[in-house]
């Protein structure tokens, strides 16, 4: 926006244009005047006395300004000029803000160019120093520039209500009358162009609900509820027509919402659990909040969770009979977790776990059977295979476990051949077992274990040999004689 002084500067130019065209237009008249009084000189004369009063009037009134005094100006200071001049750009743009608004009608266009002409004014008046005409001036362009507002919105404002009321009232053509002359006056009014694209779909409109109340009589959901979505489409501001579809809507999803309760409810009376899980995700998308909802899905938990406890109490009882108690441990460790008061799974998991932990002790002792020479061992072995007995009944494979170990340690206790060769003078005997004599060669029997066999004889060193006689060993024998002489 320009500063106040060149606004000044550029007033100063206009007036000198004007001062020149005035100069051209005062030869112009006066070439005019000349001719008219050539003219007149040919005419009859006229007194004084008898001249027009408005000639009178023009006299005295160039007396008078011949008369009046200059207005004295008053003195402002450097401060003053410098608010007059913030004074002078805030009048401009409200003046050129409201002859922006009111251009698009003609009338108010008019009135604010006399307004914008004051405010030129104004700024001549400024140029020339005359302050106090400069504030006169400002105070009744700003009361004009208000008061013009006013009237301006007024004048679009009020044939707009009078235009929707007329609507409201199914008055369409008066409405569009009412609504066009706000448009005239005002036609970025907003809210005059919506009535005015509800006014242009009125007939559409009161079609729709005509179609409406047909459905209504003929019970018809569907053609009432299409109906009133034509017509939110066409006039989004049918409040009416919103609330009567809402309804509608609820209706229906009631409806829908109950179906799918009953379908459930049949599904779980023929036990079609899944259907009827469906049944109850569609109608929680409905009506998630429902009480009765609630009620019906907590019984097909509860149906499924049987169900599914069930499933697994007969899978783990048929590997059970299979004897494959693995199996068991794993599948009854699993639903436990979701079943933990299942009786069967308490007993299978307990029956698993001592039937695979007695088959793996077991096993232990099956697979270093020389252990089972020690006595201490052996006796550990036969205390395991007499418990053991009492689960062999719930597993074959248990069952033959146990004798297949009872079988070792019989083995392990029976005497194996052991053949003792010597020169027939060393004096042999097994220590802790009994004497073998002098002998050249001969068999004895010795359970499996380690023993030592000494020679002795007059005149010699005596000599000990160890022998492990194992449960798998045959064909021992051993070499014992008396040979270094003391």
């Amino acid at each position: 926006m320009p500063s106040v002084e060149q606004q000044i500067e550029q007033s100063r130019a206009k007036k000198k244009a004007l001062i020149k065209k005035s100069i051209l237009g005062f030869f112009v008249v006066l070439f005019v005047g000349v001719a008219g009084v050539l003219l007149v000189s040919f005419l009859p004369t006229v007194s004084n006395e008898a001249k027009s009063p408005m000639a009178q009037t023009d006299n005295a009134s160039q007396t008078n300004n011949r008369e009046t005094p200059n207005p004295q100006v008053t003195e402002f200071s450097e401060a003053e000029r410098k608010a007059l001049q913030v004074a002078l750009s805030e009048s401009k743009q409200r003046v050129a803000d409201l002859v922006q608004r009111v251009s698009q009608s003609r009338p108010f266009a008019v009135k604010a160019s006399q307004i914008e002409a004051s405010l030129n004014q104004a700024f001549n008046e400024y140029g020339a120093s005359n302050y106090g005409e400069v504030t006169s001036l400002l105070n009744d362009i700003d009361n004009n520039t208000a008061a013009l507002n006013k009237e301006y919105e007024q004048a679009y404002t009020a044939p707009y209500e009078k235009a929707l009321n007329a609507f409201n009232n199914n008055n369409n053509s008066e409405a569009f009358n009412l609504n066009r002359q706000s448009l005239n006056i005002n036609p970025d009014f907003e809210q005059a162009k919506i009535l005015q694209q509800r006014i242009d779909v009125f007939n559409q409109v009161q079609d729709a609900y005509e179609q409406a109340r047909v459905g209504k009589v003929e019970n018809n959901v569907n053609k009432q509820r299409e109906a009133y979505r034509k017509i939110i489409a066409l006039d989004p501001y049918r409040s009416d027509a919103k609330q009567a579809l809402a309804t509608i809507d609820n209706q229906l999803k009631n409806s829908r919402f109950n179906g799918l309760l009953a379908k459930a409810n049949d599904a779980i009376t023929q036990q079609n659990y899944a259907a009827a899980k469906q049944y109850l995700k569609d109608a929680k998308s409905i009506n998630g909040s429902s009480r009765e909802l609630e009620t019906i899905s907590k019984k097909l938990n509860t149906l499924v969770a049987s169900e599914e406890q069930n499933k697994i109490e007969k899978q783990v009882t048929l590997f059970a009979r299979a004897d494959e108690w693995q199996t068991v441990a794993l599948l009854s460790n699993k639903g436990l977790s979701s079943f933990p008061s299942s009786p069967i799974l308490q007993q299978a998991k307990q029956n698993a776990e001592a039937i695979l932990s007695t088959a793996k002790r077991l096993k232990e002792f099956q697979q270093r059977p020389e252990r089972l020479t020690d006595n201490t061992v052996r006796s550990l072995a036969q205390q395991e295979v007499d418990d053991a007995h009492a689960l062999a009944q719930k597993s074959p494979k248990l069952l033959a476990q146990i004798r297949a170990l009872e079988e070792v340690m019989d083995d392990v206790n029976t005497p194996r051949d052991v053949t003792i060769t010597s020169d027939n003078d060393t004096y042999i005997k097994v220590l802790g077992v009994g004497l073998v004599g002098e002998v050249k060669r001969k068999t004895i029997k010795l359970k499996p274990g380690t023993y030592r066999i000494e020679g002795s004889r007059d005149g010699y060193r005596s000599t000990i040999r160890e022998i492990e006689v194992s449960p798998s060993a045959t064909n021992l024998s051993v070499h014992i004689a008396c040979t270094e002489k003391v």
